[in-house]
């Protein structure tokens, strides 16, 4: 059997708070999009084979293998599976295909097997996974809040055509945190983007939520002092945010409305008028940026029935 694990962008990520355990809080709106992964799946007598297009991540800690041995923890039910993943969704790139495989390996467990859980308690088995696990448990958008694992659903049809563009760097997500708290920019918003864009999703309003996008990541792509992590770490940031301020750039030229990272990036997306537009920056955007940089035209998807 085939399933499918949809990649996500965030529509907004607003750091609201930073915790005493240093963990942040945030509000965000989770969007999935067309872009996925697929797991081919079979009924075995027991435990897990477990193999993937990319053989790097044939390991014990992949999300897929931790997200079965959570269920079968928990529920002790009878039986294994045979999952081979065909990897789709770049790594390192703030658009959730760990997580999205890890809750697509929840729900499969949860139907092949007739177990019988709500939505509600496979989202408080996949908080455990991950922050972003539970709102890919979802075929439409989410509002997140806390670590960003307590979500909503949004009753929402709007489709917007977007243009995704990952680099070959790759950004630390707790060096992106240290960095917003080093520019002092936690915590700081007096209006909800998340709220007003939630509203405009729910009305199906285009024009709203395109100037409700926003991600505070962006913010900490600005130079600021270094203060904690390792020279290495300092390298790493620099080149990428060179190569995201390449990527933005370009979106921006090749006519996209709204440019921004999705969750912690490296990966950016554009958001374009029309499919057309969108469709003709992906051809230009091609042929300017080199052959090992993912470009992948998409759009956002909501088929939840709420």
């Amino acid at each position: 059997m085939l399933f499918t694990a949809r990649a996500k962008v965030n529509l907004t990520l607003e750091v609201t708070g930073r915790r005493e355990d240093g963990y942040h809080t945030v509000d965000t709106v989770y969007q999935p999009i067309s872009l996925a992964d697929r797991l081919w799946v079979k009924r075995i007598p027991e435990g897990l084979a477990f193999s993937c297009s990319d053989s790097t991540l044939e390991t014990a800690d992949n999300l897929v293998c931790r997200a079965f041995r959570l269920m079968q923890g928990q529920l002790a039910f009878d039986g294994g599976l045979e999952i081979r993943l065909e990897k789709e969704i770049p790594s390192q790139a703030g658009l959730g295909g760990g997580s999205s495989d890890a809750a697509a390996v929840l729900k499969i467990c949860n139907e092949l097997f007739s177990l019988g859980l709500s939505r509600e308690k496979l989202a408080a088995l996949g908080g455990t996974l991950g922050a972003d696990v539970p709102a890919l448990l979802y075929d439409g958008a989410t509002r997140g809040s806390g670590s960003g694992a307590l979500v909503t659903p949004i009753r929402t049809s709007l489709s917007l055509p977007l243009l995704l563009v990952k680099p070959p760097a790759g950004l630390s997500t707790p060096a992106m945190y240290r960095r917003l708290d080093e520019l002092g920019l936690v915590g700081k918003s007096t209006v909800s983007r998340s709220g007003l864009a939630e509203e405009a999703l729910v009305c199906g309003d285009a024009g709203a939520l395109k100037a409700q996008l926003f991600n505070a990541f962006d913010a900490a792509l600005r130079p600021a002092e270094q203060k904690e992590g390792s020279v290495r770490e300092a390298e790493d940031m620099a080149a990428a945010v060179s190569q995201i301020a390449l990527v933005q750039k370009g979106l921006r030229d090749a006519g996209a409305e709204k440019v921004l990272l999705s969750g912690s990036g490296s990966a950016s997306f554009g958001v374009f008028a029309d499919q057309k537009a969108r469709d003709e920056a992906f051809g230009v955007l091609k042929e300017r940026f080199p052959k090992n940089w993912f470009i992948c035209p998409t759009e956002t998807v909501n088929k939840e029935k709420i």
